[in-house]
Order: C-alpha cells, then structure tokens, then sequence
C-alpha cells in the first residue's frame, strides 16, 4: 500500500518500522536493493519512491516533532501486532488514524475487537478534547466464506469503524516492495497478481486518501495500467 500510495498517487511518505522483525526494513535490503541497482543501470536518478526508517518506539515522538519531517504528506508507523505494552499505546496517542487488520478466523475476532473497542475509548476521549483521532478495520485474507461476512456484522453490531474496502488472500500480497507497485502491471504478473489484486489495492488507496483528506492527485497513468 505505501509503494503505490508514493508512485501512483505521489504522496510524499515516511514509513517507521517499529516492528520488532523490521520486516519492512529486510525487504528494502534484502530484495530490492538489487533491484534498485538494475534500474540504475539504465536510469541513473532511479531511488526508492519512500523513506523508510528503522525506529525504536521510544523515538516516534522525536521524529514526528522534527520540523525537517513536516515535508511529509504522510508518515506510517509500522507497530508490533501485540498491544501488551506501554510503548504501543503511547505510540498510538502519536497517530492521527490507526488501521487494524481485521481477520475472520474466530479465534482472533474477539482479541482484535477487543483492541479495537480501546481504540474507539481513546478516540471517544480525544473527541472531547478536541483532538483528531480516528480508527479503521481493514478486512485482509478475504476468501468470501460466511466468516467473512460474520465478520463484517460483528464489528459493525459493536458499533466499531471499519473500510468499505478489504484485501483477499492473494499471493501477490505475499510479495512486497518497497520499490515496485502492484499498479505497475510488470510486477503485478511477477508477483502473480491479477485485475482483481489491482482493484483491490486502487480502491483501497483512494478510500484510505479520503478518509486522511491527503493531499494527492491521481495519476492518469495509475488509472489506466490499473485497468488493463
């Protein structure tokens, strides 16, 4: 998602892995770096569409109150997918919009809504003060079985918020760039993706545009290579 939001729609990004695997961070040096030096190799000015940084929770604040990072239209925290600390919360009270997967394995429902049922307690209090604060579910590995659409009911029989928009189990989301977009149809046939990866992850991006009021303006190229 942030590689098409920064190629395809031109936002100007940061993204702080602060996970503990540094996922983000290994695919940038492990898989497309070498990708990189290819394109290079015809295209000298070719970079990395986005910045992306290491980052120990403890140091979001330091870079969000950095006045050298106001140039980004858009800064993403990647967050370990346990909430058991202090640290995530108080990196939450950093984020203007939280996204949480939502996955339909029942196991896992309660947990997430459970997290998500702070969320709306920390965004109920930052409406009294004032603050802008929001939250989203995103539903991932969809594969339309009833426990998707039991899913969908549940959060919205909780009154949680979620997306409009959702991501199948696709492998193609099994391979990430940080240099590639899954809009570029290329890398959509390397990854072994399809019209439907690409309409998913366009419509995702403009729903995730609107609800940030971003200030972007698509491409006509991301419009037509989305559609072929």
């Amino acid at each position: 998602m942030s590689t098409c939001l920064a190629v395809d729609y031109k936002l100007k990004i940061a993204v702080l892995d602060c996970d503990y695997q540094q996922s983000i961070v290994k695919t940038r040096i492990h898989m497309d770096a070498a990708n990189l030096e290819q394109l290079r190799e015809t295209d000298p000015e070719a970079n990395y569409p986005y910045d992306i940084f290491p980052m120990a929770m403890t140091k979001i604040f330091d870079f969000i109150d950095n006045p050298e990072n106001d140039k980004y239209d858009l800064v993403i925290l990647d967050l370990p997918g346990r909430a058991d600390g202090n640290e995530i919360f108080d990196a939450l009270t950093a984020c203007d919009v939280v996204f949480v997967p939502l996955v339909s394995d029942y196991l896992d429902r309660a947990s997430t809504a459970d997290f998500m049922g702070i969320l709306h307690s920390i965004k109920s209090v930052a409406d009294k003060e004032g603050i802008a604060f929001a939250y989203y579910g995103l539903s991932t590995k969809r594969t339309n079985r009833r426990e998707d659409r039991e899913m969908d009911e549940y959060i919205d029989e909780i009154g949680l918020s979620r997306l409009n928009s959702s991501l199948g189990l696709r492998a193609a989301y099994s391979r990430p760039s940080t240099l590639f977009s899954l809009l570029n149809p290329a890398y959509l046939r390397y990854a072994g993706g399809d019209k439907t990866v690409s309409e998913e992850i366009k419509t995702l991006c403009e729903e995730i545009i609107e609800k940030l009021e971003l200030p972007v303006h698509q491409l006509t190229t991301a419009k037509n290579e989305s559609a072929e």
